[in-house]
């Protein structure tokens, strides 16, 4: 089991929806959008076809970059060396792992290392942010988001998170098509007070150990 890494000094900008306040995550990393480099985790579409996948992808990069960052792809399927890996996640300001299927993205940090090597790239700077399954996926665990994700689209289920966080995140709390879901799973968490819940104009922000939610613009893309 991943030990819990949460307590050390890290930078994590974990979203419902996009980025609902730009201004927060530049502050985060201390420059302006137009000096940011973004590496985007895709994995959380691995269950897409190729194709489709790729359209996934480029529909984020876009809007990432008109936000005025530098976009580069972290594919986790690639199969890198560990050094090779943590060198290319270092290469870049901000990681950003898309959503979709939270069981898909935990694989694919697992069988990739990234889950090994992830808190360390934290500590030397790098954000770690993401939405929706990107999100989830940062916190203790993920009992409870089989009722909104196929955990079967995994070949082999995790559920443990990467333990970032002390919290259970849970997205799209607000969202009229995903709300009844989410909070079916915030029910079957009752008791939990390090559940979050997240509406799609929200964000939660670590800055070592300051944490904070905060309420922006919802995304139109």
């Amino acid at each position: 089991m991943t030990p819990f890494v949460y307590g050390k000094p890290m930078k994590l900008y974990l979203t419902s929806y996009r980025v609902p306040d730009v201004a927060v995550l530049c502050d985060l990393v201390g420059k302006r959008a137009g000096n940011i480099t973004v590496g985007l985790i895709p994995n959380a579409k691995d269950y897409y076809a190729p194709r489709a996948r790729r359209v996934k992808i480029r529909v984020v990069a876009q809007y990432l970059r008109s936000l005025g960052f530098h976009v580069g792809l972290v594919d986790l399927q690639e199969r890198r060396s560990r050094r090779d890996l943590i060198q290319t996640l270092q290469k870049y300001d901000v990681l950003w792992a898309m959503g979709g299927n939270t069981f898909c993205l935990r694989e694919a940090m697992k069988h990739s290392g990234f889950d090994k090597v992830i808190a360390g790239v934290l500590e030397a700077g790098v954000v770690f942010a993401g939405e929706s399954a990107g999100a989830c996926v940062a916190g203790t665990d993920l009992h409870g988001v089989e009722l909104a994700d196929d955990a079967e689209f995994a070949e082999k289920v995790m559920w443990d998170g990467l333990k970032l966080s002390a919290h259970y995140f849970i997205p799209h709390a607000d969202n009229a098509d995903f709300g009844a879901i989410m909070q079916e799973i915030a029910l079957s968490r009752a008791g939990d007070p390090n559940v979050v819940l997240l509406d799609d104009n929200q964000a939660w922000v670590k800055n070592g150990d300051d944490e904070w939610k905060i309420t922006g613009v919802k995304p139109k893309v």
